[in-house]
C-alpha cells in the first residue's frame, strides 16, 4: 500500500470510526437523541416495504436522500443502525475529498490538518447519528465543490458537474436557488476560454435538465400537475416564479386570522454564524421564533473553540483568496458565502450551516497557508 492510500485510509477511518462511537454513546442515552426514527426514516421505510411508492405521492419532501437510505435499507434491513453507517460513510467520504481539495491546491499539510479537523469535530458528528438528509447534502456540496476548483478540461467534466449538481437539488432542494450563480460562474471560469465556456454552459444546463425529466414525468403522472423535484422545492422557487411572472399579491387576510412574521435576514444570519448560546431564548411567537434552551457549558466550549479558531482565520482566508486570486480558495470562500446569503433570506441555523462547514475548515486552513507565506517572505527579505 501506497503513502497515500494509507493517508486515505487512516482519515477514512478516523472519521467513520468516531461517527460510529459518537452514535453509540449518544444512541444508548434517549435525554441526548429521544427519536431515532425521524420522518425521513418512517418515509424510507414505506418506500423499502415495497414499490408502490412510484406510483403514490409518498412525500412533499426531495427524494435523494429518502431514496438512498430506502436502498441501503434494502441491502441491510430497516433500521437506525443502517442510517448511522450510511451516514458514517459519507461523512468519511467528504473528509478525504477535504483532504484531496487541500492536498491539491494549498499543500498537502494543510489539507491533512483540514481532514482531520472534520473528522473529530462534533458537530458533523452528531448529525451523522440522526437519520437526516444533511451529511448526504455535505457531502454532495464538497463533492460538486471540487469538481469546479480547477479548471475543465474535458466535456465530462461539465456532464459529471452537472450529474452531482442533480443529486445535490434532488437532496434539498434550496441549492435551485444557486443555480443561476452556478452557471454565471461557469460561464465566466470554467475554462480560460469563453466561448469554450459557453459551450460547457450549455452542455452542463442540457445533462441537468435531461436528468431532471425522469423525476418529472413521474410527479406530472402521480401529482398531475408540473412538479420538477418536490413540493418542497415550491418554498423556494415561490418567489422567484412570483417576481418573473409578476403575478399579483395574495388577498390580505380577514381579520380573523392570524399573521405570523417570519424571522428577518439579521435574525437568520446571526443564527446562521451562532458559535455559542448561554442564555435560554424566551421566543417571540409574533415573529414566528420559537423558544430555545441556552446550550450546555460543553457544547459552549466545543463550538467556541471550534468557530472562535476559525472564523477569523476564514476572514484571512477570503481576503487572501481574492487578493492573490487563489481559484480554489476564491470559488470556495464564494460558495461559503453564497449559501449563507440564501440562508439568511429562507432561515437560517447551526444545522443550516452543516453543508457548508468543510469549507469553511478548508478556507481557514488557507488563510493561515497565507500568513505563513506572508511570514516567510518577511523572512527573505530581511535574509537578503
Amino acid at each position: 500500500m501506497t503513502p497515500d492510500r494509507r493517508t486515505l485510509l487512516a482519515i477514512f477511518s478516523l472519521a467513520f470510526g468516531l461517527r460510529i462511537l459518537y452514535a453509540v454513546l449518544v444512541g444508548s442515552s434517549p435525554e441526548l437523541l429521544p427519536v431515532q426514527e425521524t420522518y425521513d426514516f418512517r418515509v424510507a421505510a414505506r418506500i423499502a416495504a415495497g414499490l408502490n411508492w412510484i406510483a403514490t405521492p409518498f412525500s412533499p419532501n426531495a427524494p435523494g436522500y429518502l431514496l438512498t437510505l430506502a436502498a441501503a435499507f434494502g441491502v441491510l434491513g430497516t433500521a437506525w443502525w443502517t442510517a448511522v453507517l450510511l451516514n458514517a460513510a459519507l461523512g468519511a467520504v467528504t473528509a478525504l475529498f477535504l483532504y484531496r481539495i487541500g492536498e491539491k491546491r494549498i499543500g498537502r499539510h494543510f489539507g491533512l490538518v483540514a481532514a482531520l479537523w472534520l473528522a473529530t469535530s462534533i458537530h458533523p458528528m452528531h448529525f451523522a447519528s440522526i437519520a437526516m438528509r444533511d451529511v448526504m447534502t455535505t457531502f454532495l456540496f464538497v463533492w460538486f465543490v471540487y469538481s469546479l476548483v480547477k479548471p475543465f478540461h474535458r466535456m465530462r467534466g461539465a456532464v459529471g458537474s452537472a450529474v452531482l449538481y442533480a443529486l445535490l437539488i434532488y437532496t434539498e432542494p434550496r441549492f435551485l436557488v444557486l443555480l443561476p450563480l452556478v452557471i454565471v460562474f461557469l460561464a465566466l471560469w470554467s475554462t480560460h476560454h469563453r466561448a469554450l465556456s459557453a459551450q460547457y454552459v450549455f452542455l452542463f444546463m442540457t445533462a441537468l435538465l435531461f436528468l431532471s425529466l425522469p423525476w418529472t414525468a413521474r410527479n406530472y403522472i402521480v401529482r398531475r400537475e408540473l412538479v420538477p423535484i418536490s413540493l418542497e422545492a415550491q418554498r423556494y422557487t415561490a418567489p422567484v416564479a412570483r417576481l418573473l411572472l409578476e403575478t399579483p399579491p395574495p388577498p390580505a387576510p380577514g381579520p380573523e386570522a392570524v399573521v405570523v412574521k417570519r424571522p428577518g435576514f439579521v435574525h437568520n444570519w446571526s443564527e446562521f454564524w451562532r458559535a455559542v448560546r448561554v442564555r435560554d431564548f424566551a421566543g417571540d411567537p409574533a415573529r414566528g421564533l420559537a423558544p430555545e434552551l441556552a446550550w450546555s457549558r460543553r457544547h459552549n466550549a466545543v463550538s467556541l473553540l471550534n468557530y472562535g479558531i476559525l472564523l477569523p482565520f476564514l476572514v484571512v482566508g477570503v481576503v487572501g483568496a481574492v487578493r492573490r486570486r487563489h481559484r480554489a480558495a476564491l470559488v470556495m470562500s464564494g460558495a461559503t458565502l453564497a449559501y449563507a446569503i440564501v440562508c439568511g433570506w429562507y432561515g437560517g441555523s447551526d444545522r443550516a450551516r452543516l453543508p457548508v462547514e468543510p469549507l469553511i475548515v478548508l478556507v481557514a486552513m488557507y488563510g493561515i497557508w497565507v500568513l505563513l507565506d506572508k511570514r516567510r517572505a518577511a523572512g527573505d527579505a530581511e535574509a537578503t
